[in-house]
């Protein structure tokens, strides 16, 4: 660890100082509710205001938040072993959103001249999270540094590519991102440590997360204690959560997960946190779903559940299946309404084919081609959707599509001379399937942020670029 890590803050931890850039008369004086100090004088300080260049590249940055923040997560996974090993996608999302973050937030204050204390809170909950992780000490507060290293290369690099910009300007905008790097590491380096003090106090409850975390990135060996808790038959859940929950809210809905669905083990990520459920003797997975549906209120969007495991391998399959379940189902959420329980068993054929999209495009043109003539109305495909999912009961059609019982009747029988909704078996599914597939893909193609193939795109590590 560098020196710099440990070192105290050379200013005020809400105030950048950085060298080259001339303060403002009038914010040289301090304010009458402070002390005649020397750093009082600084605290009203907007030094990117007074520099103009400095300003544009956080303009033009701003639009690049996500492409920097992918190389900073690859930096991490060369250059610092602990990172490299993470195969587990959740928490390379999770790191990635705190990767964002931390540029997001390096780009405000030097926009402003000042760091908030709001503004550092995603930063230190990242590092909360790493602690609970088990990343060791080291290993996150070296990635602190590797952000800032690429940070300041990308300011630098694009600073340089105009002709303009001189020296000074250049030397200015790096020593904004090397303070930012110093007061983010000594704060990340004490919530690090506050988080590490918290898990002494409850030592057999931050074990078995730290298992789970070990199974879930595939470093666990079978000489790990308590591995039998995943022999026994059980289901990987995971809750998302709203944007604002913080660390401690996280922690409550694990809680929770534990008192109220029998969690076994359970731990965090960014805006998620994911449980295994075992499944009592004598029960089934519907036992978990009903366990499970109460819980969604407030801060809890929603569930994934993935298939049944035994063993800790599968625990992995199960912990894919149940992040796909809750991608898809909360994708087609604004079609269908929002579930508590998002089954990866109800929603396997739809996910399995969205995995391969040119084959799911071709899957729906055929079988919605005699419907052709009608696609133009636009309830059709609602309509048909809710007439199948529903098996045809016409007041529960008309209640999901908020319309009355004889609007549904007429469109059933517009339909008629193109396809029989009330037939039933395969055909019903594979039209009701087909209808799923072609809403889905249309969301995405109208949200090119969720990704063209349906896929996140940390499913295989090697694609962060």
């Amino acid at each position: 660890m560098s020196p710099a890590e440990n070192r105290a803050p050379s200013v005020s931890p809400l105030v950048f100082r950085p060298a080259g850039i001339p303060l403002h008369e009038d914010d040289a004086q301090p304010t009458a509710a402070e002390p005649n100090t020397p750093r009082a004088g600084v605290r009203k300080r907007n030094a990117c205001r007074s520099d103009g260049k400095l300003s544009a590249v956080v303009d033009l940055l701003e639009a690049q938040i996500d492409r920097v923040a992918a190389i900073m997560v690859r930096a991490y996974r060369t250059e610092i072993a602990a990172y490299g090993e993470i195969t587990d996608e959740s928490l390379l999302q999770d790191i990635l959103h705190v990767c964002s973050d931390t540029v997001r937030c390096c780009l405000e204050a030097m926009r402003r001249g000042r760091l908030r204390d709001e503004e550092l809170m995603s930063l230190t909950e990242g590092a909360r999270r790493r602690a609970a992780q088990g990343i060791n000490r080291e290993a996150v507060l070296r990635a602190y540094r590797v952000g800032a290293r690429v940070l300041c290369e990308e300011i630098v690099s694009t600073l340089a590519a105009d002709s303009a910009v001189g020296e000074r300007d250049i030397g200015a905008a790096a020593a904004w991102v090397l303070e930012f790097a110093d007061l983010v590491c000594v704060a990340a380096a004490a919530a690090y440590s506050d988080e590490v003090a918290r898990m002494a106090r409850a030592p057999e409850r931050y074990h078995r997360s730290q298992l789970l975390d070990a199974v879930l990135a595939g470093t666990w060996t079978e000489r790990h204690r308590q591995t039998d808790t995943f022999a026994v038959p059980h289901c990987v859940a995971v809750a998302q959560i709203q944007a604002t929950a913080t660390f401690a809210d996280l922690e409550g809905i694990g809680r929770a997960m534990v008192s109220k669905a029998g969690a076994s083990s359970w731990t965090v990520r960014h805006r998620t946190v994911v449980a295994t459920l075992e499944i009592p003797d004598g029960t089934s997975r519907d036992h978990l779903i009903r366990r499970l549906r109460p819980l969604v209120t407030g801060q809890v969007l929603g569930f994934g559940l993935g298939y049944t495991a035994e063993g800790a391998a599968q625990t992995r399959h199960s912990h894919a299946e149940a992040l796909d379940a809750l991608r898809i189902g909360m994708d087609t959420a604004p079609q269908h309404g929002p579930q508590p329980v998002y089954d990866y068993n109800a929603l396997a054929p739809l996910i399995a084919m969205l995995a391969e999209p040119d084959r799911a495009r071709r899957f729906v043109s055929a079988a919605l081609e005699p419907l052709s003539p009608m696609m133009d109305r636009d309830w059709v495909l609602p309509t048909i959707d809710a007439y199948l999912s529903r098996w045809g009961r016409l007041k529960e059609v008309a209640s999901a599509l908020g319309v009355h019982q004889n609007t549904v009747k007429y469109r059933v029988g517009e339909l008629r001379p193109f396809v029989d909704l009330t037939t039933g078996g395969d055909r019903a599914a594979m039209l009701l399937l087909a209808v799923r597939v072609h809403e889905h893909l249309a969301t995405v193609h109208a949200e090119p942020s969720c990704g063209g193939s349906g896929t996140s795109p940390l499913r295989n590590p090697d694609r962060l670029a």
